[in-house]
């Protein structure tokens, strides 16, 4: 649009004059000639090879004609008139900027040659002349000028696109990055309930049956959850919600983990003294510290007869104890463990900027984290 708006100007400056003033068709028909380079120059951004093409054809054209009929056009740092100097300078930039390496070099030899043809045939210049090599000189400066820009603006976009590139490929990483937590903590938490307590089920069912049949309900009561986070899960996919619901009663939304990992058969021991209010980034993280850290213990804690769960806080923020006794060794579930809870836990801490730990202490295990109530 604006290269069109450009050459149109550039046009109808250098034509005017020719059709006010002067009488000859001889000299209005030039512009004739000249119009087709500027039509190349207004589609070389489409149809780059076509636009060279009828560039360098009617550059020609309109150098036999003016030398046919003897007539000199004004020029603007090359043998050509200012219009057509300006569209091949359009043309020969889009070229490099666009194509490849090998293709640009052949399309700009086209519109060179079809420039040094002008140089030679629209003046009647000698080739050893000095005028004709500072002549040459000009153009192989113009033109090499127009080709550096072509290839600094073509560098700048490359840095541009792999920066966008980088910076889309970081967020959909983010994305699968939240995602994996979400399922880890939620999902499998959930599932690992269900599977604690039917395989307590199957231990318990030949010599109590109703003790079995008292677990059935907390296996339904995990399967549901799951479920519920499975669609929740699906609906951030489908609908781009966020992917995490704000917590907005960390001590309810703690008590209830605590219990339904109590409801698994694992007695825990609760502390809590909390600041309000919570922000909901560092509630959200917490719980699901929480529910990780319970998680393990129901999968890999060695026979624990007690878990303590202690969140307080501290005086920039909050810290979470939570601490198993159990017999040392830990314990390979069912199905094996990929190992990503304690790196999930870890980056949703460091994410806060808070501090994060987790190892074996006096036979147990023990997560500990500390998160900043305010960045």
């Amino acid at each position: 649009m604006f290269i069109g708006l450009g050459l149109a100007a550039v046009y109808l400056l250098q034509t005017l004059p020719t059709g006010l003033y002067s009488g000859r068709l001889a000299e209005l028909g030039v512009q004739l000639f000249i119009l087709p380079t500027c039509v190349a120059a207004v589609i070389c951004v489409r149809r780059p090879v076509l636009a060279v093409m009828i560039a360098t054809i009617a550059a020609g054209v309109a150098t036999v004609y003016l030398r046919t009929y003897h007539l000199s056009e004004p020029t603007l740092l090359s043998p050509l008139t200012p219009v057509e100097t300006v569209a091949f300078l359009v043309i020969i930039m889009t070229v490099v900027f666009h194509a490849d390496a090998v293709v640009a070099v052949i399309e700009v030899g086209l519109l060179c040659s079809s420039a040094t043809f002008a140089l030679l045939y629209r003046e009647s210049n000698n080739l050893y002349s000095s005028t004709f090599r500072l002549n040459f000189a000009l153009c192989v400066a113009v033109v090499g000028v127009a080709v550096m820009v072509a290839i600094y603006l073509r560098s700048r976009d490359g840095m541009r696109r792999r920066a966008l590139t980088a910076a889309v490929t970081d967020a959909q990483r983010a994305e699968r990055v939240e995602l994996a937590r979400e399922l880890h903590d939620v999902v499998a938490h959930h599932v690992t309930g269900m599977v604690v307590q039917a395989q307590a089920a199957m231990a318990v069912s030949e010599n109590d049956p109703l003790a079995a049949h008292r677990l059935l309900p907390g296996i339904a009561s995990s399967g549901t959850d799951a479920l519920t986070a499975m669609r929740r899960l699906v609906g951030t996919l489908r609908e781009s919600e966020p992917l995490y619901t704000a917590t907005t009663d960390l001590h309810s939304d703690v008590q209830a983990a605590v219990g339904r990992a109590e409801q698994a058969g694992v007695p825990v021991r609760l502390r809590m003294e909390l600041p309000e209010p919570v922000p909901q980034e560092v509630g959200r993280s917490v719980l699901r510290l929480v529910q990780e850290s319970l998680t393990n213990v129901h999968k890999h804690a060695n026979a624990p007869t007690d878990v303590t769960v202690e969140l307080t806080r501290t005086p920039t923020g909050l810290r979470l104890l939570v601490r198993d006794d159990g017999k040392g060794g830990r314990v390979v579930p069912v199905g094996g463990s990929g190992g990503y809870g304690l790196v999930g836990m870890r980056e949703r801490v460091e994410l806060l900027g808070g501090l994060f730990s987790a190892g074996e202490v006096d036979g147990g295990w023990q997560v500990l984290a500390e998160l900043p109530l305010s960045s």
